[in-house]
């Protein structure tokens, strides 16, 4: 748990995620990385044939969450369809703050050319 106001770190979201949807579509035993409350909610939008899509995954007590652009909806649990406009989507998923993945500097600090 990160104290208040900070944030946590992108991967401790991705590790509460993979924890939470491991449970689904039972209740998950995961608590919010950020302020360590049992708050954790989650929202899909996918596909209807193949049940893949996105995920919206935040704490309904801080507000912080992650997206997961592309993800498998696991059998059991609902989900709206890709394509639902984003005021149906916004009675189920409050406005909350996203966690971004570090950047990433995608130039080797020695790429092993000779300038």
């Amino acid at each position: 748990m990160v104290g208040f106001g900070a944030v946590s770190s992108y991967f401790a979201w991705e590790k509460a995620y993979g924890d939470f949807c491991e449970e689904l579509p039972g209740k998950a035993a995961a608590v919010c990385p950020n302020c360590g409350h049992d708050a954790l909610r989650i929202a899909f939008v996918a596909n209807e044939r193949d049940r893949i899509g996105s995920a919206m995954f935040w704490c309904e007590f801080c507000l912080f969450g992650i997206h997961i652009s592309r993800t498998r909806v696991p059998e059991g649990v609902d989900f709206l369809l890709r394509g639902t406009p984003w005021g149906e989507i916004s009675k189920h998923v409050p406005e909350y703050t996203l966690v971004y993945p570090p950047v990433v500097d995608e130039s080797p600090a020695d790429s092993g050319f000779d300038e």
